[in-house]
Formats: structure tokens, sequence, C-alpha cells
């Protein structure tokens, strides 16, 4: 059965803007793709009435209510008197808790002071869940098939006692599936084309897909909202069969790190030359952990007299085609190849802008050439943007395409 759960995340400095709450985001991480679906955060001060008033809204719709905050020592942690409100019970002191914070404080040589009792307080009745990495309990109430589960708001504290505690508590009460999502990586294709796509897959109404953009990678991610993901296996060769293009491989993080493997496995090895790109290829590749296997090296060469003189570009291309070109491109990649003796060479020319665009080549046009084992591919984009959204892509156009290149020989 699938359970709602609600976060409801306390203090002033969320509101503030002062500090980001990555408790929710932790807790929902961990439930990302389970038979418990987050249906809501909520961020409150550290006023009492908020408290109760968020955690009451958030009980009348969800079937766990989650805190994080608000049971430290001082007077702005009110988590514990608004719960006690809510299910109107008195505060009682965790004695476990008071042993541990008297073992604590006379290690350390300091003084108890009456304050730091109100982080070991909890609601009576409450089932107290001991806290590993600090002094403040946390506590769990059942009431009407409903679960309120409060902890602290150090982000070290709360998560090991989520994971320590509270995911085995509630995996032998309610049980817990992790196969309610499908998620795969898409690189190469914009949001407007995969939605286009994946409303050709027919989805039934249970289940629910979303993406998450980023430069270069992104998440592309479907959740059913049935206790039993039935059409998991048909749904999974649909989606590698429509996005096949743009897949990476799940052993893999991004389009480079998989073009990395490819070259490997293949024995090839690439050797860049860039213009418009300034190295961007490069860096992109040699960012991954073990690309000297297969990277041999780059020649920014942004001028024309660098094309010429040490890739080989002929002066004849230059003054006939342009700098900006599908023939100077394959002549530059062509002469990478050789210069470095590499089995592939990459290359990209193009008008970055913001100036210097004209009506024939406007600013976003980019060339793109590949010289494989002297075999010559060359292409031409237009990328719209600034210019460092020119760079950046163009960067991610010539990795994508020789990656896409290799799986498909």
């Amino acid at each position: 059965m699938i359970r709602t759960v609600i976060i409801v995340a306390t203090g002033e400095e969320l509101l503030y803007g002062t500090t980001a709450d990555t408790n929710s985001s932790y807790i929902s991480s961990r439930f990302f793709g389970t038979n418990f679906h987050v249906i809501r955060h909520i961020s409150v001060g550290d006023n009492i009435t908020d408290i109760e008033n968020a955690v009451r809204d958030a009980l009348n719709l969800a079937d766990i209510v989650i805190t994080t905050g608000g049971l430290g020592p001082t007077d702005d942690d009110n988590t514990v008197g608004a719960v006690c409100r809510i299910f109107s019970v008195e505060p009682a002191e965790d004695s476990p808790g008071r042993d541990r914070m008297v073992e604590f404080f006379e290690s350390m040589e300091m003084e108890i002071r009456k304050e730091d009792f109100r982080m070991i307080s909890v609601p009576e009745t409450s089932h107290v869940i001991k806290n590993n990495k600090g002094l403040a309990p946390g506590f769990l109430i059942e009431n009407n098939d409903k679960i309120l589960i409060s902890m602290p708001g150090v982000p070290a504290e709360m998560t090991a006692m989520f994971d320590g505690e509270l995911l085995p508590f509630l995996e032998k009460k309610f049980g817990l599936t992790e196969n309610q999502k499908l998620a795969y990586k898409v690189s190469g294709i914009r949001e407007s084309e995969v939605n286009r796509l994946v409303g050709e897959l027919g989805l039934p109404e249970n289940i629910r897909w979303g993406i998450t953009a980023k430069t270069g990678v992104n998440d592309l991610t479907f959740l059913s909202d049935s206790e039993i993901f039935k059409e998991r296996e048909c749904l999974d060769r649909s989606v590698r069969t429509v996005f096949a293009d743009y897949l990476i491989d799940s052993d893999f993080s991004s389009p480079e790190e998989e073009l990395i493997f490819l070259l490997g496995r293949r024995g090839f090895t690439v050797s860049t030359a860039e213009s418009c790109t300034g190295g961007l290829i490069g860096k992109t590749i040699t960012d991954v952990p073990g690309s000297s296997d297969v990277y041999y090296g780059s020649v920014v060469a942004y001028s024309n007299h660098i094309k010429s003189e040490i890739l080989g570009v002929s002066e004849a291309s230059l003054g006939d085609f342009g700098a900006v070109s599908e023939t100077v491109a394959a002549e530059m990649a062509e002469g990478i190849r050789k210069k470095f003796n590499s089995t592939i060479g990459i290359s990209t020319t193009g008008i970055a802008g913001p100036g210097g665009g004209s009506i024939e080549k406007p600013v976003g046009t980019v060339c793109f050439g590949f010289s494989i084992n002297g075999e010559i591919k060359t292409f031409t984009k237009f990328i719209n943007g600034s210019r460092g959204r020119v760079r950046a892509f163009s960067a991610l156009y010539a990795i994508n395409y020789l990656r896409k290149l290799i799986k498909e020989t």
C-alpha cells in the first residue's frame, strides 16, 4: 500500500534563506521510488503556534508526518511543545537521554544548565528514538492510523537517525518496496523533445514522469502510483527503444564518462583541435578520472595562423570558405589526428558571439569535424544563446556525437 508523507522543517533560518533545507531533500531522496510518496515539503519558523498549525494540517493530509528541527535547548526550540498541544499530552524527560547528556557534559568539564534539560524532553507516551550523533532524542507517535516522527535539525544527527532507526521501523511496519521507479539519464536532447517522445509512449494514468534538466545530462524518471509497478518491464523496453539515441548507460553519470569507457573498450585514442570552444572539450574529457588512457591532448587554434601553421589547414580553404566552415573543420580534425597520432581527431570552429556574426553565418554557427582513422565526418549546428551557452553546448554536441558514433559501429 502506498503511504503518503509530508515533511515539516522548522527554523527561522530556513525562512530567511540563510540555511538550505537539506534535511527534507535527503528524506525525499531516501523515499524516492519506494511505496512512501512525499507529497509536500513545508518550511515553518520557530513560533510554536505556527509549528502546531503546520503539523495539524500535515496530519490531515498525509499518513506520515516527519518534522526536523526544534528539539534543542533554546527558547526557539518549540517542536516538543507544539506536538504536546496537538495530542493533549505533557512533556516528559527521557531518562536514557538525561544519562547521556550528563555523561557528555561531565566529560567536557562543562556545567549543565537548566535550559539543557529542554533538549531531552519528549511528549509523554511517545516512542523515543535514540540520537547516536548528538544529545537531543527524536520521538515517534502513532495515533488514529497516523504517524508523527520528529527528529533533530542537525543534518548529521538527522541522517543517522533516519537511516539507522526510522527506515527499519517503517520497513518492519509497512514493508518497503524500492521498485516503484524507472530512472534514466539522457543527453543531447531538448526538454520539449523529451516531452514529445514521452507522449508517444502512451503512459497509463497511474504512471507519473518528470525530467530534471541539467547542463549536458537530464534525469528522466517514471514513477508508479500503484503498489505493484506492473508496467515496469514493458515501459523499460519502450523507453529504451524511443530514447535509444540519447540514453547514457546506467553505469555512467555523464556522456564524457561513457565516451571514455567506449574509447578504451575499442582501443581508440582521441585528440582535439578547438577554436570557438577554447579547450572546453578537452577539459570536459579530462575531468573524468582515467581519461589519460584515451585522450592525447589539444590544440586551441583560435587564430587562422595557428589553424594553418600547426594543424595544416590550407590557406585556400580559409580564403574560399572561411574559418567557420565544414571544410576547415574537416582539415582541423585530420590535422590534429595526424599531429598527435591518435585514432580520432575532433574539431570545432564557430562564432560564439556576441559579435562577429553575419547574415550567412550568424552568431551561434558552429562547425564540427571528426577524423576517425582518416574517415572524415562534418556537420554544422546553430546554437542559440549567450557566448557561454554556445561554447558549452558545442563541447557537449561534440562529445555526444562521438559517443553515439562509436556505439553504432
